[in-house]
């Protein structure tokens, strides 16, 4: 049995409160012995299971019923050894759930709360009673066995759903897709569905079957929790009818140069994404700081006012040279000038450094509100022109740019550059030693910290675009 359920040496299932005679006499914990749970026999007939009574032993009261030989099936999802049996017991645990909830009565979606027997029947026991039993074990039982596969906001078979999909996410990644020990941050993930996509996970396991577990895990982020029923369906078709398959029929070899590319692929995902996540929850805390703040509504509202393109109102690089809108895209970085970067470019390029750029203002913005005080960004091509004097300021943008035409022939209506230069970051974001990938890691900005510059270059093609040039790819080489 797992640590919170415990067979009696009569072979009685109990629920150890955890709790002396004296405090479960003054907590009136009575109602959980009249709580009712529910066995699901291997033939899919149900009946109601009910506690029987309450007894001392090893000085703590436990509520116990009837016999049942089982196991959690939270213990059988961390037993590498018995990936089968639990791959098996997953499947009779959603044919239950959709059971039980055609008769009404869907039981609590945790993996410790279904008791999986030896002869294939599944018993839920109470959902208060179990409740009780688990977080009186401690809070580390709790979240390993409770809130790591259970969606906050999930209801119905919606959150049974999202927990079929973190189970079979344990089952064939060996780890949980959310595992984070800090409280907060665990249910951030779980809202926000940060996990590591399967492809990195677990390469090689069937496609179908990852696009199920992914579309499970992210019912409540993409506001579908109402079609969980029918996703749970479809993956209890995909799993097929227990004893069909076992965990390796759903794994294929991959092939040594794909894996290689998804290995590489995987560490610029991970190195970027935590920095966007780092990033979103940076500003969405200081949001919530200056919300009462009209200079910091103000501000919010400028910021929001320059995201908005400028596209509407036709091209403003008219009468421009291709090589004039390179180079005023790369100096508008440390102007922090966004809005005219998203002018220089075609839809959906450069993107990586117009949300940098774009993120770094937010937050100057956010900082200048709440601290009240000036914007302190100087352009790093006019601090290193001043000598590179100490500065209390933030120093960010390009320097030393360089272009070199690659094709001057515009009768195509394409031409072509290459850029090198250094971009500088301050020193508080990210990491020196490693390259500059995307979003860089903004946090607030920390003007003791040296600022450093990494080495780029890029190839810039740019076509005429409603009679203006515009840059249509951007290729980054280093």
């Amino acid at each position: 049995m797992d640590r919170s359920h415990v067979v009696s040496e009569a072979g009685d299932l109990e629920f150890d409160t955890a709790l002396d005679v004296q405090v479960f006499a003054k907590l009136k914990l009575a109602h959980l012995i009249t709580a009712t749970g529910y066995l699901v026999d291997r033939d899919g007939t149900w009946t109601p299971w009910k506690p029987i009574g309450v007894r001392e032993r090893k000085g703590t009261m436990r509520i116990w019923g009837s016999a049942f030989t089982g196991e959690g099936l939270d213990r059988l999802l961390t037993d590498e050894a018995r990936k089968d049996q639990a791959l098996d017991a997953l499947r009779r645990w959603i044919r239950a759930c959709l059971i039980l909830e055609e008769a009404g009565h869907l039981p609590a979606p945790w993996p410790a709360g279904a008791l999986i027997g030896a002869d294939g029947a599944i018993l839920f026991p109470p959902a208060g009673l179990l409740s009780y039993s688990l977080e009186a074990a401690g809070p580390e039982a709790f979240r390993t066995a409770v809130e790591q596969y259970v969606h906050p906001d999930g209801a119905g078979l919606g959150g049974t759903a999202f927990t079929a999909g973190a189970m079979l996410y344990r089952l064939f990644c060996a780890v949980p897709a959310f595992s984070q020990t800090n409280r907060d941050i665990l249910l951030k993930d779980i809202r926000e569905g940060e996990f590591l996509p399967l492809k990195f996970a677990v390469p090689g396991l069937d496609p179908d079957l990852a696009r199920l577990i992914g579309s499970c895990l992210r019912l409540y982020k993409e506001k579908q929790g109402a079609r969980g029923g029918a996703l749970l369906r479809e993956l209890a078709q995909a799993l097929g009818p227990p004893l069909s398959a076992g965990t390796a029929s759903y794994l294929h070899e991959v092939d040594p140069r794909e894996l290689a590319r998804l290995t590489r692929e995987k560490e610029r995902f991970m190195k970027r994404h935590a920095r966007q996540v780092k990033n979103r929850r940076f500003i969405q805390r200081n949001a919530a700081l200056i919300a009462g703040i009209s200079l910091g509504v103000l501000a919010l509202g400028l910021t929001v006012g320059s995201v908005i393109s400028d596209r509407a109102k036709g091209p403003s690089t008219q009468g421009m040279e291709p090589q004039a809108v390179v180079q005023s895209y790369y100096e508008a970085m440390g102007t922090l000038n966004h809005q005219w970067m998203d002018v220089c470019v075609m839809p959906k390029i450069g993107r990586d450094d117009i949300d940098m750029v774009t993120q770094f203002f937010v937050i100057t913005r956010v900082r200048q509100a709440y601290e009240r005080t000036m914007p302190t960004v100087i352009p790093a091509e006019t601090w290193i022109q001043a000598g590179a004097p100490p500065t209390e300021a933030t120093v960010f943008g390009v320097s030393d740019l360089l272009l070199e035409s690659l094709d001057q022939d515009a009768q195509d209506g394409e031409v072509s550059f290459a850029a090198s230069y250094r971009l500088w970051l301050p020193g508080a974001f990210q990491n020196p030693d490693e390259p500059a990938q995307g979003a860089v890691g903004l946090e607030s900005p920390d003007a003791s910290a040296p600022p450093w510059n990494v080495a780029r270059k890029d190839q810039i093609r740019l076509i005429q675009h409603r009679g203006a040039w515009r840059i249509a790819e951007i290729q980054r080489t280093r």
